[in-house]
């Protein structure tokens, strides 16, 4: 009896050493609320970097990165769950590993639950552009090469993608293969077939530089492009669509979206619901030092290229300091959500306006204030919360003393009239120490956000995430 006890007492120890050991390793993930500490995605060897999110539409995302731990920069990816769960191999799958260098991937949402990743890359020594798709599960649907969006010869930089509506890709760059840098598109279907002329088709192809294309949907299959223009004395802000074909679809130059005096750049796209954009824009019109004060303006061009709004674009931010990277999203009413850095205060804040259908700003006089802490923030971006309203997130330097550099990011929910819903200046989304670079974010469909960055804590850069709030 006593040897049947010894025995019985001897399984009962190894279970539970085994519940101990082994078991954690299986049991779902959950989100760390410490803002010091967050979600580790990828803490494998040497940098990961440049990291984009989307929606797997289960209440989770996939996370994509450029990723060094191979000597090379390769492309690598991980998703997941809604509860803090990563779905696939540790430190994430290859996407891409070719000779050579692939630079940041940029995430499209494919029709199914995976994604399309389009990155640049030179296993060819030329910088050219591929693309992959995953599913759900993490298999390559497109070989193991990817398939290429454009390997004509010369550069192509500043690589932009948005989902073509239809389970494919609509992808924009800056193209030099005619000396110099042109605006060129391409669009791949679900199978990763191009759907328009091989290499892509010149969305502008004249004089002088074009730089910096951003485009959206035209919710026909095609896209709405605008970039900034520097064939002219003044730099200008000019639009082109492009149709489901790969047709331009306005004049064959683009429509100036404006042509004011002094310079304007950094054009960013917002699609308006109804086969038009908005625009917004840094502009020097007013600047009498050149480049030391933009103000920001904005236009709403319909789908057949018209300007809605007043020429050369309406005004929404006049303050006489700097104000610059203007981002929007839609309003979910017609209108859109603006967010910028602003200078106003000596130290860079971030702001926001709201400007309705009909090109009015809704909000104070240039703009209501999301943060203005201590020190520096810079680099806003936005996403929607889902009810009118918006979720703003930056890089923050509120902790900077001395000569000591502490990076940080911060978030703010707006409500459609402007108000700030959480902390005033905002809540951390980390605070570790180093560095925090290149956040990005989605909605995670219940007034939050998803916040992922590339995290130098360590030492080197990891990929890490956090849930707001």
């Amino acid at each position: 009896m006593k040897e049947w006890e010894g025995r019985w007492k001897c399984r009962l120890l190894v279970f539970s050493f085994l519940l101990m050991t082994v078991l954690p390793q299986y049991l779902p993930a959950e989100w760390i609320e410490d803002v010091s500490q967050n979600l580790p995605i990828c803490t494998a060897a040497e940098d990961q970097h440049f990291p984009d999110i989307i929606s797997d539409n289960h209440g989770g995302v996939i996370v994509a990165w450029r990723d060094v731990r191979n000597g090379n920069r390769d492309v690598f990816a991980q998703r997941i769950s809604a509860n803090g769960e990563m779905l696939w191999e540790n430190d994430g799958i290859p996407i891409c590993v070719q000779p050579n260098a692939q630079s940041w991937p940029l995430l499209v949402p494919d029709a199914g639950e995976g994604a399309i990743l389009v990155f640049g890359d030179s296993r060819h020594r030329n910088r050219d552009i591929y693309a992959q798709r995953i599913d759900a599960n993490g298999q390559l649907l497109w070989g193991e090469d990817g398939v290429p969006v454009s390997i004509a010869p010369f550069l192509k930089e500043d690589v932009k993608a948005i989902s073509d509506g239809q389970g494919g890709a609509i992808v924009a760059w800056e193209d030099s293969r005619h000396d110099n840098l042109d605006i060129y598109a391409q669009r791949i279907d679900g199978e990763g077939k191009p759907v328009w002329a091989l290499n892509g088709v010149p969305v502008y192809k004249g004089e002088g530089d074009q730089y910096d294309p951003f485009l959206a949907t035209d919710d026909a299959g095609g896209a709405i492009i605008a970039w900034w223009d520097i064939s002219t004395p003044d730099w200008n802000v000019y639009a082109q669509r492009m149709d489901a074909t790969g047709e331009r679809i306005w004049e064959d130059e683009g429509v100036a979206v404006c042509a004011a005096s002094g310079n304007q750049g950094g054009p960013f796209v917002v699609a308006d619901g109804s086969g038009g954009a908005f625009i917004v824009w840094s502009d020097y019109r007013n600047d009498p030092n050149i480049f030391s004060s933009a103000d920001l303006y904005a236009q709403r061009v319909d789908a057949d290229g018209n300007a809605l709004w007043e020429k050369d674009g309406i005004n929404f931010c006049n303050d006489p300091s700097n104000q610059q990277q203007p981002k929007g999203i839609s309003d979910g009413k017609g209108g859109l959500i603006v967010t910028w850095w602003d200078d106003r205060d000596i130290f860079a804040d971030i702001y926001a306006q709201r400007i309705d259908i009909d090109g009015t700003p809704m909000w104070q006089d240039n703009g209501v204030p999301i943060c203005v802490a201590a020190g520096v923030q810079r680099e806003p971006h936005l996403v929607s919360d889902g009810s009118q309203g918006a979720i703003i997130y930056w890089k923050d330097f509120r902790e900077d003393y001395g000569n000591v550099t502490t990076d940080a990011i911060y978030a703010q929910r707006i409500d459609g009239s402007g108000k700030s819903i959480w902390t005033f200046n905002g809540v951390p989304v980390c605070t570790a120490d180093g560095d925090q670079i290149a956040p990005r974010a989605i909605t995670n469909g219940r007034g939050g956000a998803f916040i992922v960055w590339s995290d130098y804590r360590g030492k080197d850069a990891d990929i890490y995430i956090q849930q707001v709030p």
